[in-house]
């Protein structure tokens, strides 16, 4: 299969399509006939060598979290799927090191869901990592429709995502310099973060989807009644079925700025690393 791979940490022009063995899947896995993809900021910080996996490096490495497409094969173990359904997944990695920048990947059949006919690969491609990722922090908050919340970066990737996801809920979208909110989701770390948790009413809810500015103490105190909750990478069946289902009824629609030939990787990288951006960067894999 072809595959954008890296062979060592470094910088976007580190990439090259590579040919390698197809994986098979097994028990519990789906092979995917990957259509699409997209490329997330962890991806960046992963080829970069900023964020390491928890095991060690597996060179050649193909990143990705994002995949849609069609089910190839089914491993043993698999119910609910047939060869020829489309479908959008998640990759579990980085522990897996199993990226979606190919043209097939086996993935676990709990983190994989069916979409809609009239859902369109590169649509769908866009929205796992970030749906889920917004939709878990959304989640979190354990707040009752109508309540106020707070996303301190409505326009990047998850925070675009969030502020689409919110009104569906039943949460009011408050400003990202409002006060006296009832929850705030943090994307964005460092001060920003703070800020966010000032910004919560006494008792109110904070999630924060940048755990490594999780700092105990100093501003994020406990005596505000106020338990801070991590989210990362929560994504499985139970959290892409209803991305699914909105993306089916028109209901959820990504933010895409460009869509790329797969082996104009480097491109996407490079634009990603760039100050201010906020679309989403979809790879098309029907040339490979």
């Amino acid at each position: 299969m072809k595959a954008a791979i890296i062979e060592t940490y470094g910088g976007p022009d580190h990439f090259r399509m590579a040919e390698l063995p197809r994986q098979e899947p097994k028990p519990g896995e789906l092979l995917i006939r990957i259509q699409a993809s997209s490329v997330n900021p962890v991806d960046v910080g992963v080829r970069a060598g900023n964020i390491l996996p928890d095991e060690a490096a597996n060179f050649p490495m193909i990143l990705g979290w994002d995949a849609a497409g069609t089910v190839e094969a089914l491993g043993p173990e698999t119910d609910g799927f047939a060869p020829g359904d489309r479908v959008m997944a998640i990759s579990p990695q980085p522990g897996s090191l199993v990226g979606t920048h190919a043209q097939f990947a086996a993935l676990p059949a709990s983190q994989v869901v069916k979409i809609a006919d009239a859902v369109s690969f590169t649509t769908a491609a866009a929205v796992p990592l970030i749906g889920s990722t917004a939709l878990a922090a959304l989640q979190a908050l354990d707040l009752a429709p109508g309540a106020r919340v707070l996303i301190n970066n409505p326009k990047g990737a998850v925070g675009a995502m969030a502020a689409k996801i919110a009104p569906m809920l039943g949460f009011e979208l408050a400003a990202p310099d409002a006060r006296d909110v009832d929850g705030a989701i943090d994307v964005r770390g460092r001060e920003h973060a703070q800020k966010a948790f000032a910004a919560v009413k006494d008792g109110g809810a904070y999630v924060t989807v940048v755990p490594e500015w999780w700092k105990p103490g100093g501003v994020f105190t406990p005596a505000r009644g106020i338990t801070p909750v991590t989210v990362q990478n929560p994504a499985n069946r139970d959290v892409l079925a209803p991305l699914a289902d909105w993306l089916a009824q028109g209901d959820l629609l990504p933010d895409i700025e460009e869509i790329l030939p797969l082996d104009q990787i480097s491109e996407a990288h490079r634009r990603l690393e760039a100050p201010g951006h906020t679309g989403k960067l979809v790879l098309d894999h029907t040339s490979c």
